[in-house]
């Protein structure tokens, strides 16, 4: 750390000569001072015009100043803004409307100058929605299929725009897709939730068109805060919650923050628990105005099992003649079924301004998880159209039991350098860096099957033979990136062009080594138009590589994906934002059967996603909050195994609305309201023979405080509508939750 503060003064010292080549407008200038004021977001600033044209220079400056009265308009409270200091990437958010992010473009940049899709759900957002996962955080995001694959506890795997995407957490990949005990955030840890919607390889590598979940965790704050709240609710669950932040030292040199949760639950399906211990300290340095070092750890044990019983389509999908197999029903083995993860992680969050437009940042973490994941599951894939033992009455099924050991090592680690400046009229923010991930994992697996008759309607758990575990060849996985990227704006127009090259290797013990490059950009344009309105165009491209699949002729090609988006964004008053989109994507080299009969696979497959999405975040009135959304997906295979078939998981049509009303104004301070709707569209197995129906869900809040106190109620699908999130032609359907009430009680000191 010294030789980094020595390196700052050094190139501080020679930055004024740099400067005066390049023509930057200075940016905050250092600071020496021990006493630490309000951090201020470091805003790129406009150049003068050019010295030879004095009068479009005067017309600059106006249109400069109705731009900046339009961009203050993102603010969603202003008063709030302007007395907690100004919204930064990574700090809280007062009420829905974010201001600011830092996922589309790795630097803090406004929503409204970020040329592609992006929601940001905040803490305030979360709490009144009473979500209790990262999936059930995103019901009211456009092109989102939050719940794709009902409650499941062993993961949150929503869907973004009709593919799988990868979760991050402060801007680094803290899960990969469909993989199993890996460390799940909870919502309580967390200040914000981003969804960025379509590719984003061109900052983050091997990612699907789908996009990223960034989440972000909470961080120490100057302004002192303590929480301690308790839940009780459905499936008798039990929850004690802690939160506080403050300074360390009086002039705010060293904060600290100290996050809490312990939870003793059940949930939907039968003995399955969902317990949770978490432990997340955090300290931070800010030894000048223009240093920050933040430092979190965490510890996180989940205790659970199988909440996804994988049940066949007769029983769920349609009635047998048995009728329908409950909610609730457990087709594991109570003695033998678990899922355990604990999690041990450590991140750093570095960023120093040098003052002259340079900033530098760099976010890495360790992470160490052990998991054990033991199931028993009923055999609907060997024969999907008719999985039962016994055909004259469809109660029994043969049942997979399987058994898996995991430990798992990572590190991530991204560094960047940030440089403001200017070229004639044009201002410039361009972003270099190189990130990297590591990961390591040592596991022991077995499985069988069972082929003794299990009934489903009315189960008989007699203890299973666990199976014989044999150790699995030690995986390596690497990543190594490098990016630019340069956000450009000439008075009104914007543009960002960025370009990466990544190189992938994953090694799998005893098999040779499988190795991927690639190079993917973006390149978008905005125009802010004067009464707030911001159109733009964006191109951007994705690539995923395919680990373990043996291709014709060798190693499979990563899959590559491109798409173009076509959208706006909208503020016509002061906290409210209207944002649009159309957009068309492909991707490509999907796997697909090889027609000639061999074990092998060919990457003919080809997908197309077209869709539109609206969202409307909006304080209509200080006392009333909106938040509605809709999406429309068209995904189809064009080539490969199932071409011409609609693509799996995907409804065609999604639509919600949420609103919160303070009571205020009838005389009952303190007391405050809110509901939503849901409507999730019909959506297709994957071949086009089986359709899971479309349903609307209905959710409720209300909220009473007084002093330091917060009483609230939530309940979700207060209908207790029954509802299949997902039916798949593998021979599985996949129940949603049925209704859940959720009270909490928190005091604030």
């Amino acid at each position: 750390m010294n030789a980094c503060l020595k390196t700052a003064g050094w190139l501080g010292a020679a930055l004024p000569m740099f400067a005066a080549m390049i023509d930057v407008t200075p940016a905050e200038a250092q600071s020496s001072s021990r006493e630490l004021p309000a951090v201020v977001v470091d805003q790129p600033s406009r150049p003068p015009a050019a010295r030879s044209r004095p009068a479009p220079r005067r017309q600059a400056a106006s249109a400069a100043s109705r731009r900046a009265a339009q961009r203050a308009q993102t603010t969603p409270d202003a008063a709030a803004a302007a007395g907690a200091g100004a919204e930064t990437a990574t700090g809280p958010v007062r009420g829905y409307l974010a201001g600011q992010s830092g996922t589309g473009t790795k630097t803090d940049t406004p929503l409204r100058e970020t040329p592609q899709s992006i929601t940001v759900v905040t803490a305030d957002r979360i709490t009144d929605q009473g979500a209790l996962t990262v999936q059930e955080s995103l019901r009211y995001v456009p092109g989102v299929f939050a719940d794709a694959y009902g409650p499941d506890s062993r993961g949150d795997y929503p869907r973004i725009r009709g593919q799988d995407p990868n979760i991050y957490l402060d801007g680094t990949r803290v899960v990969n897709t469909w993989q199993f005990n890996e460390w799940r955030p909870d919502p309580f840890t967390l200040e914000r939730i981003e969804v960025l919607r379509g590719p984003a390889s061109v900052l983050y590598g091997d990612t699907s068109t789908a996009g990223l979940l960034n989440l972000v965790s909470k961080r120490p704050q100057a302004e002192a805060f303590n929480e301690i709240g308790v839940q009780y609710g459905s499936f008798n669950r039990k929850q004690v919650q802690l939160d506080s932040t403050g300074k360390l030292t009086k002039d705010g040199e060293w904060l600290y923050r100290f996050i809490g949760v312990f939870r003793d639950s059940g949930t939907q399906t039968d003995y399955v628990p969902d317990d949770r211990l978490v432990l997340a300290p955090s300290l931070t340095w800010r030894p000048t105005n223009n240093t920050s070092w933040t430092v979190l750890g965490t510890y996180q044990k989940d205790t659970t099992g199988s909440s996804t019983a994988f049940l066949p389509h007769e029983g769920t999908l349609f009635p047998g003649p048995n009728g329908l197999i409950p909610v609730r029903r457990f087709a594991s083995d109570p003695s033998f079924d678990k899922y355990q993860t604990e999690t041990g992680a450590v991140s750093s969050l570095f960023e120093h301004s040098f003052g002259y437009g340079l900033k530098i940042r760099h976010n890495m973490r360790y992470t160490h998880v052990e998991g054990i994941y033991r199931s028993v599951y009923p055999d609907n894939y060997t024969t999907p159209a008719d999985p039962f033992l016994d055909p004259g009455t469809h109660r029994t099924m043969a049942r997979w039991v399987s058994s898996r050991q995991t430990t798992k090592d990572s590190f991530t680690s991204d560094s960047n350098a940030e440089l403001k400046f200017a070229t004639g009229a044009i201002t410039h923010k361009a972003l270099f860096g190189v990130d990297y991930r590591g990961l390591g994992e040592r596991a022991s697996a077995g499985s069988y099957l069972d082929t003794k008759p299990f009934d489903l309607y009315a189960p008989v758990y007699n203890p299973v033979v666990p199976p014989t575990l044999s150790p699995e060849p030690d995986l390596r996985q690497s990543q190594l990136g490098l990016y630019a990227q340069d956000q450009m704006r000439l008075g009104p127009w914007l543009a960002v062009l960025g370009i990466r090259q990544d190189f992938v290797s994953n090694n799998v013990q005893g098999s040779p080594a499988e190795d991927t490059k690639a190079t993917t950009g973006r390149a978008a344009l905005m125009y802010e138009l004067p009464f707030g309105l911001t159109p733009y165009v964006t191109y951007a491209q994705s690539f995923t590589p395919i680990f373990g699949s043996a291709c014709i002729g060798g190693i499979c090609k990563a899959q590559q994906g491109e798409m173009v988006e076509l959208g706006f964004k909208y503020n016509p008053m002061p906290g409210t934002a209207i944002n649009g989109a159309i957009f068309d994507t492909i991707e490509k080299n999907r796997l697909a059967s090889d027609p000639g009969g061999t074990q092998f696979s060919v990457q003919t497959g080809k997908v197309r996603i077209r869709g539109a999405e609206l969202e409307v975040i909006s304080r209509v009135t200080p006392d009333l909050d909106l938040i509605g959304a809709y999406s429309y997906l068209n995904a189809t295979v064009e080539s490969g195994d199932n071409a011409g078939k609609r693509v799996e998981t995907v409804p065609e049509h999604q639509a919600s609305l949420w609103a919160k009303y303070r009571l205020t104004a009838v005389g009952l301070q303190g007391v405050t309201i809110g509901g939503g709707v849901r409507y999730i569209g019909v959506s297709w197995d994957g071949a086009d023979k089986l359709q899971t129906p479309d349903y609307t869900l209905f959710d409720a809040m209300i909220r009473y405080e007084t002093g330091p106190w917060r009483f609230q109620v939530n309940a979700s699908n207060i209908a207790d509508k029954r509802h299949l999130t997902t039916c798949l032609a593998r021979g599985d359907c996949f129940y949603g939750i049925g209704r859940t009430v959720l009270g909490s009680a928190t005091y604030r000191f």
